[in-house]
Parts: structure tokens; sequence; C-alpha cells
């Protein structure tokens, strides 16, 4: 409910808008279905659905709100902040698991306004965390426009539970941030390094801050090896993720010659100890259409990383499909878009295991997704999972999940590569998506199953758009299937 008040306001508004010009002043609080106070997004929208440059002052209050263009993240879920005059939509939202809650506003100058948002948890994630693998900061990349503040606040309004921080070439810590800005009971982060080479980009984590940062220049065989050895306070070997491996002049696949067709690379540079790629990169998921079949805009993307992802698993090759928003910025390209989830058996966010996370990972128990919350089991076992059947006939249960403003009315079932079921949702749906379908498949040998949930309405306005409208979007990890018998999985 929106109220205009009068009032003696306690505390300054922070001057989000440009004070000079003809402003007012909102006081809002955003609380979760049980009227507690939570972190989030406030996007403002003008009549005609556009995102103006609204809040040019980005150190408001630095420790609280992170601001730019149309955006403001709220780290506490209340504050009070000037807007300029006018008529404006405000939408207050936390990522993919939470619904939206919006108010229409006409700014009169001068005048103060209140707003309390209500967000409710509309998706069942128990036992499974979210996470970005992929995240950077102007501080310690040198381009885009978070700073570590910034970084957080974004993160944490996104929902995202678990932060992997990949600036280029630097081993960056966002816990000291974290402790500074107050946002542990929201977030657990590790350090990681985008190593950023000639042939391409990949991510590592966890790394140890002090450490001495790994060569760059190095080619791949030494480069993986000295990487795997790295320490960290985990105890675990660390992650070795190929970032946007198709994409311009920084694609590891396509620099160092990996044959899209055939799925093999005969460069003796080439390694192919990684543990995931980015099929999904930044908000539209770059990587996932093939340009040379599809009329979707790919920028400099040409090959479909989804193929070469089928290729790899054809050949046995046990590596996971991860998604990322390789976000630099603020708003632009938020954070959390696509994200991973990621089964751990447990929920809280300030105090995840990254020893649990890199062991899903590696085990293929998680998904990735711009939207929709994916679960596939196959006779009852879960993704990452190798079964044998004692019949040609496998029974797959999909539990796909969609917040009330998330479209999902499509989910393929994938068999070494090819579509061998659909199922179709008819007719709009009115609040939240659930779907758990039970599909029947035929496996007369060896094989490896995925599921891909899609909806086809644009996400807009909770995401930016400017090539191509980003649509929701999930892929979840393979189950693999003994088919004849023998105790073991066979690839194709």
């Amino acid at each position: 409910m929106l109220t205009s008040i009068i009032l003696i306001v306690l505390s300054a508004p922070a001057p989000t808008a440009n004070v000079d010009s003809p402003h007012g002043t909102l006081a809002f609080t955003v609380v979760d279905n049980e009227g507690n106070n939570m972190p989030a997004r406030l996007t403002f929208m003008s009549d005609d659905g556009e995102a103006k440059d609204l809040f040019p002052n980005p150190d408001a209050d630095p420790k609280k709100l992170a601001v730019r263009k149309h955006a403001i993240y709220t780290l506490d879920g209340e504050g009070a902040v000037t807007v300029p005059v006018g008529s404006w939509d405000v939408m207050a939202s936390h990522g993919i698991e939470w619904s939206i809650d919006t108010v229409h506003i006409n700014i009169e100058e001068g005048k103060e306004y209140s707003w309390d948002a209500i967000l409710v948890h509309e998706i069942d994630s128990t036992g499974w965390v979210s996470g970005d693998f992929h995240l950077h900061t102007l501080t310690h990349s040198g381009h885009g426009d978070s700073n570590m503040n910034e970084r957080i606040i974004s993160i944490v309004g996104e929902g995202v539970e678990f932060a992997v921080a990949t600036d280029h070439n630097h081993n960056t810590d966002y816990q000291p941030t974290i402790d500074s800005v107050g946002a542990n009971e929201h977030l657990t982060a590790v350090v990681g390094n985008e190593v950023s080479c000639p042939y391409g980009h990949l991510n590592a984590f966890p790394l140890d801050a002090s450490a001495k940062v790994v060569n760059q220049k190095l080619e791949a065989p030494e480069l993986f090896a000295m990487i795997r050895a790295e320490k960290n306070d985990a105890g675990v070997v660390p992650i070795i993720q190929i970032n946007h491996p198709r994409w311009g002049n920084i694609d590891y696949f396509g620099r160092r010659g990996l044959d899209p067709i055939t799925g093999e690379s005969d460069d003796e540079r080439w390694s192919w100890d990684f543990d995931s790629i980015e099929v999904l990169n930044e908000n539209y998921g770059w990587g996932y259409h093939d340009a040379e079949i599809s009329d979707v805009p790919t920028r400099s993307s040409r090959h479909s990383i989804l193929r070469d992802w089928y290729n790899m698993l054809n050949a046995g090759r046990n590596v996971s499909a991860v998604g990322n928003s390789d976000s630099h910025t603020v708003i632009a390209n938020i954070a959390g878009i696509p994200r991973n989830f990621v089964h751990v058996g447990y929920d809280d966010a300030s105090n995840i295991n990254p020893a649990d996370v890199t062991k899903a990972i590696r085990d293929g128990y998680m998904f990735t997704t711009t939207g929709p919350f994916l679960r596939m089991t196959a006779n009852g076992e879960p993704m990452g999972s190798v079964i044998s059947v004692n019949d040609p006939i496998v029974d797959i249960h999909i539990d796909a999940q969609a917040a009330s403003w998330i479209d999902l009315d499509t989910i393929r079932i994938i068999q070494n590569g090819d579509e061998v079921a659909i199922v179709e949702v008819d007719g709009d749906v009115d609040g939240v998506t659930h779907l758990r379908p039970r599909i029947r498949i035929d496996a007369p040998r060896d094989c490896w199953i995925i599921a891909i949930a899609e909806g086809d309405e644009a996400m807009t306005p909770y995401v930016d758009e400017d090539d191509r409208q980003i649509f929701p979007l999930a892929i979840a990890n393979p189950i693999f299937i003994d088919a004849d018998g023998d105790g073991k999985y066979t690839p194709p």
C-alpha cells in the first residue's frame, strides 16, 4: 500500500536523486510474509516502460544501498530515498525464488510518501543453495562499475547465497566487505580468480587470498595442473570452470581447436582437466544458441556450448554445465542471472561449506537457470547418478517450479543429445507454476539424460534487455543410465 504521509522525517533521506532538481521522498520497507525485513531491489520504470536515469548519486548511502540508473538495492530492506518528480511503477524483488510486489506512485515536488512491500518465498528450494560462480568488481577487474560494497549489496539483493569472487588475474576476497556492511547472515563467499589468458578465460575456486596469483601466461596443461595444486581453507582441489568458451577472441574452445562437430582437439596445448563449462553466460545466456542455425542474436559467440557439452557427454567426459552472470555492473548486467542451484542438504546461507559446493559441481548434482527451479530423477535417483536398469524403460520424474512472475510452459527431455520427450503446458498459469510430470522413455542402450525447462514470455523489466529478450531457461545436469546390465555406464 502506498500512502502520502505528513510527518517529520527523523533522518534525512538518502540523496539518490539529483537534489537540485524537483523531487520527493519515498520511505520504504521490504518484508517477507512473516514481517521480517529483507534485502531487495527497487526498480523504477516510467509509465511507458522505460528505464530512465533517475538516480545519479551512487554514494547516497554506500553501506546500505547500491544505486544505479533506475534501481536501488537495499541491504536492510528499509530506508528513505529521494525520487525525481514523475509517475513511476516501482517493483520490489529479491531474485528468482521470490514474488514481486509493485506499486504505482506519482511523485510531487517536496511531498513525502511511504510504501510497505511484501515478498513471498514462492519456491521450495529446501536443501539447495543458489550460487553465482562468476562475479567482478571495478575495484579489482578495472572495468564495469561495481565497487566492492555495491557488489555485495547487489548479490544479496538478488538472493544469491554463494558467491565466487572472480576478478581478472586477482585473488579477490569478499569477506572483509561482507563484514564491513554486515551481510554475513545472507551470504557465503569464496576467493576465486578469473585467470585471463591470451587463449581464453577460466575461473579457479576456492583459492587462498594471500597466495601468489597463478601465471596466466602458461599453456593449459601446465596452468591447470598448477591450479589443481593451489591450497585453500576448504581443503579441496580447486574447481576449474571454462568461461564463455566460444566468445570471440577469449574462447578457449575456439583458440585451442575444439571441433564443434567431433568434440575433439588435436592441439598439444589443449587440456581436458576442467570440471565445468559455462553453457549460459551473462543475463542473455550467451552460449546456448548456435549462430549457424539460429536467428537469435549471439554476438560473437559463434557455436553452441550446449552442443559442445553434448559432445563431451557422448564421449564420456564428466563435465558439468553451469551458468553465471559474469556481472561487472550493478544493474546493466545483474548478478544471479543465470545462477546455479547445487544440492548441499541444508539452507543456511551464512555457513555454506565450499567443499559441499565443489562436490556437487563435480558430481553434477546441480542445475543452472535464469528463472525456473528444475529437479530431475530417474528411477528415483537424482542428477549426477549412474543407475542400472533391469528393463529398457526409464521412469523420469520432473519437479519444476517457477515464481508467479516467471513463465514456464515447456520441459524437454534430451537423451544422448536428441530430444525424446516434451511436456507442454496449455494456457496461462495464474500464480506459481509447479509441474510434476512423469515421463517414461526407452533406454535400449547406455545413455545420458538431461531436462531443459523453458518459458516463452520475456523477463522484462526484471532484467534489462538490449540485443535480445531474455527468457526463462533451466538446464539440469545428466543422469547416466547403465541399460545393458553390465554394471557400468558406457558412453555412446
